[in-house]
Parts: C-alpha cells; structure tokens; sequence
C-alpha cells in the first residue's frame, strides 16, 4: 500500500483490484459483500494512514472517472474516483464556477463528499447538490441535506452499513473560462507557497473552533522536529511527513507526541483529520482518546 498512499507507508492489502467504471465498482462491492470479506475504497491515498502491518480483505482502487457537465442546468455529475482538483481545471475550461476551492482538495470525489472536503474556505457541502450512495446493494440519489454535513464531517462517517458514494452532482455558475483560469493559477501559486511537497497527507489535524492546528502546534515549538522516520514540516506545522525508510507506526507516534504536546501547552486536544486504515494495534487509540 505505500505505492498507493501519499504518506509512502503502509504494508500490503489481502486482496486489491482497480476498476475503471461504476459498474466494476458495483461488481466488487457486491462481491466483498456476498463473500464477506472486508472492503475497503481508496481514492488517491491523501488522507489515509495504512498501518505497516497492512490491510485486511479487499481494497478496491476507485478509478471511475465519469465527467459529465450541462451548461444549461449549471451541474456536473461526475463520478466518485475522479480527482477533486482535475475537476476544478476541466470546470475552469467550460466557463463553470464555484468549483475552483477543488484545486487544493487532493483527494478523489468519493473521499471529498464522504469527509466534506475543502480549501481556501468553500467545501463540498457549498456546492454538492446531491450523491448516488450504495448501501448493502442498494442505491439511492442523496440529497445533499441529507449528509448532516459540518466541518470535515458527514454522516456517512460511522455508518455502520460501509457506505459507498458512487457518483455526485455539483452545482456551478457560468463564469468566465478566463476569470477562472486565472483564479485557479493564483490558488495552485498560494498552495505551493504555503503547504510543503512529499510525503505527507495534508493537514492532519483538524482545526479546533476559532482556531488553527497549524499555529497550536507551532506555539509548542515542534515545528521541524522528528521523531524516529517521521517530522513535523518545517513549512506547515500541521503537515506531519514520513522521511524515505519511514514507516506508518513513525507517522503515528509522532502524531501522538503532538497532539499530547499541544494539550499539555494549550488544554487543545485536537482531533485526527487523517483516518487511520488497516491492522492498527492499541497504541492507535492514543490518538482518540
């Protein structure tokens, strides 16, 4: 799984597939299902932390990339492995605005409507307008009131059906392809400007209300500092990073140090924005408790 991670860490799947097409992506829902074997999506691996010792049953590689934009009605239905950013370029060249936050959302569609995703202060439940979810085969079109969307959250969260987003409906406005060109430019400039390359998985932590992690953990004085093959970026404190060699458990138990450190300084226990995926033992916990 590290070559499928943007973390770089992670041991290896039971079982893997990649499917191009919601049909294919049906097919082995339906099949982990009958089978009973556990199943996991992964989209692009941006906000995912594999455990070194690996995945149990099938982890299906969401690649249905299914793009279909009205000009008339002002909706994109797109499907749920499309990448969040890409879809804010092909929006920008068909003159369709209200999108472009996706340029800093480096996930897939599924993900992004699953953990309500955002960037440069939209999200998707500003512009979702509704999602076909699947659940223990069946499937149902959504309405995006539906999700009880908050900061980084919905209900598909803890659901405990495993619940599947298989396409969404976004809604946009006409705008200017050249406008919206030239605000996606900025946004890629301020993006690169402020949020470190490598192995990283974005922003860990979740920002506490009326505050930012990044800034609680810098006013511990961790930013930069390592622990075992993992460190906290010296660019974005709230960008924790695997060094080449590192591995899962390193990322996690640096994690755990900050978020015990920023307590300590602040009383700010912060809250994980990365999911934790695969054989975890107890020392996972730490990071909820």
């Amino acid at each position: 799984m590290a070559r499928h991670t943007s973390f770089g860490v992670g041991g290896p799947a039971d079982y893997w597939v990649e499917i191009r097409s919601l049909d294919a992506l049906r097919l082995a829902l339906e099949s982990a299902d009958h089978l009973k074997i556990p199943r996991t999506i992964m989209g692009h691996g941006t906000n995912t932390l594999v455990a070194d010792a690996g995945v149990e049953g099938l982890v299906i590689y969401n690649r249905c990339m299914d793009f279909e934009p009205s000009r008339t009605t002002g909706l994109i239905r797109v499907a749920s492995g499309h990448s969040m950013a890409r879809l804010a370029g092909r929006c920008a060249r068909l003159g369709l605005g209200g999108l472009s936050f996706a340029i800093g959302v480096p996930g897939t569609v599924g993900g992004a409507v699953f953990g309500n995703a955002g960037a440069f202060g939209s999200d998707v439940a500003a512009v979702l307008k509704s999602a076909l979810v699947w659940r223990r085969g069946q499937e149902r079109e959504t309405a995006a009131r539906e999700f009880g969307f908050a900061y980084r959250h919905s209900n598909l969260q803890g659901d405990g059906t495993n619940p599947v987003v298989l396409a969404a409906s976004f809604r946009a406005q006409r705008s200017d392809p050249v406008a919206l060109r030239t605000e996606l430019l900025a946004l890629a400039r301020r993006r690169r400007a402020t949020q470190p390359q490598g192995q990283n998985a974005g922003s860990f932590f979740m920002n506490p209300d009326g505050d930012y992690a990044g800034r609680l953990i810098e006013t511990t004085g961790l930013k930069g500092k390592a622990l075992g093959g993992a460190f906290v970026s010296p660019i974005h404190a709230n960008f924790l990073s695997a060094r080449p060699g590192g591995t899962a458990l390193d990322v996690l138990d640096l994690a755990i140090a900050v978020r015990e450190r920023v307590a300590e300084a602040t009383g700010v226990w912060l809250k994980p924005e990365v999911r934790l995926l695969g054989r975890w033992n107890g020392r996972a916990q730490a990071l909820y408790s």
